[in-house]
């Protein structure tokens, strides 16, 4: 029984005899070695002691006048000690072991179940379980390690499917009893590797292992740690298998001595190498919608169809199910006369119709290396090039194959086929450097900031601009509908939308200007103040508006004219080194017309898109678009008092009262930031703070609060009434009775139980005058 096993024992064993006042541990003998199973520890020499006499003990060993009775259990190797509250005698430490003979047939029945009984690793439907388990906990952050969430990585998962290479060449020539034993080895190996990783605790890693069935393994991993750290660790685990002849002449050893192997001889140590295939495929909780059961299943498919390819591509590999679609893919063979392209992957890793992919024949893939032999020697002198053969398309996705047209070169009957085996590279969606003129087969360095859409490039001609006392513009335009149009034609029609917007925009901006890609579905333009037009620009969206109507092009603008006119008494001046934000933000979909097709930033745009945003439950994107403002140095009393409304929306109420009173503090004037300041100080029970900023507001001004925010109207009546419960030296009895019937008889609020406090008040005052 493993470490789970006793620990499912020893849960029980405490669970009977816990209500007696009897204290219960287990030890067990480990590596030549007693260790404590409550912490893992090496056991001292007086317990050991104690151990190891209770092996020759029938039923316990017990000192004489001790409270302790130690019970061996040969069948699990372990021993279970009993603290009593007095010394057990002979009848009754009997008793006690029958008791706990029966606990451990139970707990070594359920072990037997939930773990596979030749590497006792968990058998499938444990592992299913522990996994559906580990999703939920992924999902809920407060089960999350704390010092892990400080170091500003989420909680992940991943699972690794497994798979040893050439397994069956294993039990054809060397027997299934030996066979029996690599899988035995193997599963030690991979424990041991998981106890390394959770030992050096990068990430404060949690590891479980399964063993199916045959030779396929699986192992789940949860983390706070990135994508590169899980292949890694996938690597590892590889290497653990690949790196030593398995088993070594000391896990031989290990064999012999833990079970019976009979008359097996070991094989030669070149026949006992061994390696292993792993697919790895990481849980996303936004793909992953349904069932919990649904989950698991799809998680481990994806695992599974990575682990396909891994050995697809040659064995003793590890192959993301994310970077299949990708660069996984290979050429099947072409049809002669149709000149149609077959490939092995399909709509099971991602492929769809409109897909576009570029070829790289075997050789010139950047992976082959360059041979040369004189007869004599023969050596490496370097690696062939990286040379493109061929672009095609997709127009039909089967789930395992798929089928393209060759959209570059022009097909030609006299052009040779394309190779079997010939490497495939997914284009992705905002990728358009290979439809510009400046492409180059031979040299696709030239166009990689077409296909990265990087921004330092832009953002230093934005300062650089700055810096020489200039004043840069930039506009954002960018498709509205991509996704959907997406969906609809596939990558090589948005591609072709996106490189006609690009080349457009080339011939209408002035060279003085910069061009650059920032998504998939947006480019920047941007230069100088002093070539800005505001009338090319509009003519420029007009027309790009008609040529790609599917799309709905939009536009956002920042330039001096925005800057100059955004300063006043209660906002900041806007920083033009922010240009490109600015245009991104007056370009988002919250808060435009449908019938504009351009917007300038300001102020009062990025009030209305915090205010759409607000309309429309999107709480937490309007309060990241909140910060990102405050970033950028864009603050007013109006985006305070929506920061205070968002934050109130997502239940963080002392933020809301810190940004109210920053509302407040820009400008001292608008009631209404008073009036919100005050119900959510009163929600805190912070009434006074409240009193001090509405009290000195004249009672002309109060009575207008009633018919523009009607909830801080009521709010203020129980303020004051809680301030005469108080005996607060705020609270103000001509202002209570000039509004508290008013308050009483608000429609909306005439059944609220707060306002009973308020009747209250209101008697007594009413009964002294």
């Amino acid at each position: 029984m493993k470490i789970d096993g006793l620990q499912t024992f020893l849960a029980e064993v405490q669970s009977e005899f816990k209500p007696e006042g009897i204290d219960a541990n287990i030890y067990y003998f480990y590596d030549d070695v007693w260790r404590d199973l409550s912490c893992s520890s090496v056991c001292d020499s007086a317990t050991t002691n104690y151990l190891t006499r209770s092996k020759l003990e029938q039923v316990a060993f017990h000192a004489t006048n001790h409270l302790d009775a130690w019970f061996y259990f040969s069948s699990a190797d372990c021993v279970v000690c009993l603290t009593c509250s007095k010394s057990p005698q002979l009848q009754t430490r009997r008793k006690y072991r029958e008791r706990l003979q029966k606990i451990e047939e139970s707990a070594s029945n359920a072990y037997k179940v939930s773990h596979n009984q030749l590497t006792h690793l968990l058998a499938k439907n444990s592992f299913r379980e522990r996994l559906a388990s580990a999703i939920t906990d992924v999902e809920r952050p407060e089960m999350h390690n704390t010092e892990a969430l400080e170091s500003g990585v989420a909680r992940a998962l991943a699972v690794m499917a497994l798979d040893i290479d050439h397994f069956k060449q294993v039990n054809d020539t060397w027997g299934h009893l030996y066979g029996d034993q690599v899988l035995r080895t193997f599963g030690r190996r991979l424990e041991n590797c998981a106890d390394d990783i959770q030992e050096k605790g990068v990430g404060d890693p949690t590891i479980s292992l399964g063993h199916p069935s045959g030779e396929e393994f699986l192992i789940f991993i949860q983390a706070n740690v990135l994508r590169e750290q899980f292949v890694e660790w996938a690597n590892d685990f590889r290497k653990s298998i690949a790196d030593e002849v398995l088993p070594t002449d000391t896990e031989w050893q290990w064999l012999s001595s833990s079970g019976s192997i009979g008359v097996l001889q070991l094989p030669p140590t070149q026949d006992r190498s061994t390696t292993v295939s792993v697919g790895v495929a990481l849980h996303n909780s936004a793909s992953l919608l349904g069932q919990r059961s649904e989950e698991v299943s799809d998680l481990l498919d994806r695992a599974d169809t990575a682990l396909y390819r891994a050995k697809a591509a040659g064995r003793n590999q590890v192959i993301c199910y994310d970077e299949i679609l990708s660069s996984c893919g290979r050429v099947i063979e072409q049809d002669k006369n149709t000149r149609v392209v077959a490939l092995d992957i399909g709509s099971n890793v991602g492929v769809s119709e409109g897909q576009e992919f570029k070829v790289f024949s075997p050789t010139f893939s950047g992976k082959t290396k360059f041979f040369i032999n004189d007869g004599r020697t023969k050596r490496t002198l370097g690696e062939y090039p990286r040379v493109q053969s061929a672009r095609i398309v997709i127009f039909n996705a089967q789930p395992e194959i798929s089928f393209a047209y060759v959209a570059e070169p022009e097909p030609s009957n006299s052009d040779p086929l394309l190779e079997p085996g010939s490497h495939l590279e997914a284009i992705p969606a905002g990728s358009i450097g290979h439809l510009l003129p400046s492409f180059s087969k031979y040299l696709p360095s030239t166009s990689d900031k077409h296909e990265r859409g990087v921004t330092s490039e832009l953002l230093d001609f934005i300062k650089t601009s700055v810096s020489n006392n200039g004043a840069p513009f930039a506009v954002v335009v960018r498709f509205t509908r991509e996704g959907e149009y997406l969906r609809k034609y596939g990558t090589v029609a948005l591609n072709t939308a996106l490189a006609k917007l690009y080349r457009e925009a080339q011939i209408v901006f002035p060279p003085a200007t910069l061009i650059e890609l920032l998504d998939r579905g947006s480019i920047c333009i941007a230069g100088p103040n002093s070539v800005y037009k505001e009338s090319i620009v509009t003519d420029f969206i007009e027309s790009v508006t008609v040529d790609l109507h599917e799309l709905g092009v939009f536009a956002g603008i920042f330039c001096e004219a925005d800057r100059e006119s955004s300063t006043s008494d209660t906002e900041n001046s806007l920083d033009a080194t922010n240009a490109v934000e600015f245009a991104r933000f007056a370009a988002a979909d919250a808060g435009r017309k449908p019938e504009t097709r351009l917007r300038h930033f300001s102020y009062s745009v990025a009030s209305s898109v915090l205010g759409a945003l607000l309309e429309s439950n999107a709480f937490e994107i309007a309060y990241a678009d909140f910060e990102r403002l405050r970033r950028l140095g864009v603050e007013s009393a109006r985006l305070f008092n929506l920061g205070g409304l968002i934050a109130v929306s997502l239940g963080n109420r002392r933020q809301a009262l810190e940004h109210y009173s920053a509302a407040i503090s820009r400008d001292s004037e608008t009631l209404v930031y008073k009036s919100n300041y005050a119900t959510s100080a009163y929600i805190l029970k912070e009434f006074d703070p409240a009193l001090k900023i509405l009290n000195p507001v004249s009672l002309e001004e109060i009575d207008k609060l009633r018919l523009i925010h009607p909830f801080g109207y009521h709010c203020y009546a129980r303020l004051l009434a809680m301030a005469w419960q108080n005996k607060s030296i705020f609270f103000d009895s001509s202002r209570f009775l000039h509004i508290a019937n008013i308050a009483l008889s608000i429609p909306e609020f005439q059944k609220s139980p707060d306002n009973a406090v308020i009747r209250e008040a209101l008697a007594s005052l009413t009964e002294i005058q």
